[in-house]
């Protein structure tokens, strides 16, 4: 098997993206509709991971509060319709995510692999102006199960045509590391971004910064 490394699949929130601030800002509008306590900007990280559904899930957990069986649609819509109007007002990219990028796409095939929403990806991607890198942008739908189950991962190395040992998987999350450990692809756990490690996971490398991928056997040169 050649284990030369062909591709690179990157994760959006905390890992490319600090998205945060407009996170929260949507929540918090969703919440507000719901005349409950807005959440602090210092929880957000153990809120983000897992899309919509499973943050509003966690911020009404964390106010004690239960969510409406026959309300969670309408609270997801409500969330995905600020956000998708609002998703690029306060976030931005972590410092050399841009130029990072551009030096691993003249050397790989890239693909981001998301667990939020497929069109707020694009129009992410777009408007903070580095959709031109990605071969392949895989963001949630009703097509795969999320992330961490590994569906997502293997459509797009079937789709980019290489092996799970030609690839490498970047995310702040246990949920990047553990299905791309599953089916074999190597690792890069982000320190900087939302998710942390248990000491049952052991990625193959850790960052903490961007740049510092482009010093990982296999990606440097």
């Amino acid at each position: 098997m050649n284990k030369i490394i062909k591709c690179i699949l990157l994760d959006l929130d905390g890992t490319l993206l600090n998205s945060g601030p407009d996170l929260l800002l949507a929540l918090n509008y969703v919440l507000k509709k719901q005349n409950l306590k807005t959440i602090n900007k210092n929880i957000i990280g153990s809120l983000v991971g897992g899309g919509a559904k499973v943050m509003i899930e966690r911020a009404y957990n964390f106010l004690n509060e239960k969510v409406p069986s026959n309300k969670m649609e309408i609270l997801i819509n409500c969330f995905l319709d600020f956000y998708i109007e609002n998703c690029s007002n306060t976030s931005h990219l972590y410092p050399n995510v841009e130029s990072t990028i551009e030096f691993l796409k003249s050397k790989f095939k890239i693909a981001l692999c998301t667990n939020k929403k497929q069109e707020i990806s694009e129009k992410i991607l777009e408007e903070f102006n580095i959709k031109r890198f990605f071969d392949l942008i895989l963001g949630s739908s009703y097509k795969h199960k999320l992330k961490p189950s590994t569906e997502m991962l293997e459509y797009c190395l079937k789709k980019l045509e290489v092996e799970p040992e030609q690839t490498f998987m970047i995310g702040d999350s246990i949920n990047d590391i553990i299905p791309a450990q599953k089916i074999g692809i190597k690792t890069i756990f982000v320190n900087y971004g939302y998710g942390k490690l248990n000491d049952s996971i052991n990625p193959s490398h850790k960052v903490n910064s961007f740049e510092e991928i482009l010093g990982i056997p296999g990606i440097k040169s």
